[in-house]
């Protein structure tokens, strides 16, 4: 009766046969970015050689991310300036599915953000009308002392 190979402890770090097994074993990778690719304005060491190598064995790549300060054109722009190869069509953030979602939905109505730029370039990009974002960041609304809330029909 053969031994089975010796457990190594869930800790380890992995091996290159378990990397090449990892590899080889799915066909679609997603990352996270900020903390996972990135952290602030520097490439995690190692991040452009791991997607290079994806892409040179045909992979395909996902980068997503729940940070909706940029749109994807400013994600792309961050990759640019990190030298990280990426295609805007790999690209999804939060901004980019918030607006897609409303497009999906014909939604054509006019929104008020509350959020950054990337959400009001993204809704532009889909062609829905928005105002607020951040040049509304200084405004507070207090209902106790505002009884009465004009509403923009559009």
């Amino acid at each position: 009766m053969a031994s089975a190979a010796p457990r190594r402890a869930p800790d380890a770090p992995a091996n290159e046969d378990d990397k090449l097994d990892i590899m080889d074993k799915y066909a679609a990778f997603v990352f996270d970015l900020d903390g996972t690719l990135w952290t602030g304005d520097t490439l995690i060491a190692g991040a452009q050689e791991v997607v290079d190598l994806l892409r040179f064995l045909g992979k395909k790549i996902y980068f997503v991310t729940n940070n909706s300060t940029k749109s994807r054109a400013g994600y792309m722009a961050k990759f640019q300036a990190l030298n990280l190869k990426a295609h805007t069509s790999e690209v999804y953030g939060s901004a980019y599915a918030a607006a897609q979602y409303l497009r999906s939905k014909w939604y054509r109505k006019k929104v008020y953000v509350i959020g950054e730029a990337g959400l009001m370039e993204e809704m532009k990009a889909a062609g829905i009308t928005a105002i607020g974002g951040p040049d509304d960041a200084d405004k507070k609304f207090n209902t106790s002392t505002c009884p009465e809330v004009v509403v923009d029909k559009d």
